[in-house]
């Protein structure tokens, strides 16, 4: 392919949440090819979108179970076991828009299995209101959220999509090519091991087609190599 059909073929990948080194095998060209491609996109994409400094990142405790983070003590003690729901990351990213406002988005990733479940759209509001909009945010978890690094952040939702895709499974419609690049640039794969315990773990929620997931992963893995269970409440 030409030099603008490349370019083209990255962007649509990377917009997806695809990394650059699966970006590379896929279309068959080495990394050293796509690495300057994908910084060349993701430097246009905020700058049309006008992506500010980081303001913040949070995260729901629980979500670190079962990702072999035991060599990473400096992310497996930020989140002790505190009885929630495990293999869910609810991840909050704020961005400052101008002096003084603050854009938020949110995303819901199954990172033992499915991926991305929900991106919010954009919300923009004053920077004094940020602390407010983080406890309604996590409102429904026991605990307060943790403040986690924003490259943290970025591997949880598009390292999952990635781990998912893998699996054979889509990211939410809601998760666009502008939920994506509000996270910023992602070179992974990275440190978190995604599925629990080495395998994909599939716990059903109330608006899955566990038929479908469970037609999908024998497939993807084989039979046997993955764990099911159903959830007893919503998700």
């Amino acid at each position: 392919m030409d030099e603008v059909e490349l370019l083209e073929q990255v962007r649509e990948r990377w917009q997806r949440g695809d990394p650059p080194k699966g970006i590379a095998r896929a279309l068959g060209v080495r990394p050293s090819v796509v690495a300057p491609l994908v910084k060349r996109i993701a430097a246009e994409t905020q700058a049309s979108q006008g992506l500010g400094k980081v303001l913040g990142c949070w995260v729901n405790r629980g979500w670190s179970v079962g990702l072999g983070l035991e060599r990473h003590p400096e992310w497996a003690e930020l989140d002790a076991p505190a009885g929630e729901v495990e293999g869910m990351a609810q991840v909050l990213v704020a961005r400052e828009s101008r002096r003084g406002r603050a854009t938020l988005r949110g995303y819901l990733a199954d990172v033992h299995c499915l991926g991305v479940k929900n991106a919010r759209d954009l919300e923009t509001m004053d920077a004094g209101h940020l602390p407010g909009a983080v406890r309604t945010f996590y409102a429904a978890f026991d605990l307060p959220p943790l403040e986690i690094p924003i490259e943290l952040g970025r591997e949880l939702i598009l390292g999952a999509v990635h781990y998912a895709r893998e699996l054979g499974f889509e990211p939410a419609s809601a998760f666009d090519g502008d939920a994506a690049a509000f996270l910023g640039d992602w070179d992974g794969p990275g440190q978190i091991e995604f599925g629990r315990d080495g395998q994909p773990s599939y716990l059903s929620g109330p608006y899955d087609n566990p038929d479908a997931v469970l037609r999908t992963l024998p497939r993807s893995v084989g039979a046997g190599n993955f764990q099911f269970s159903v959830a007893a409440g919503p998700i």
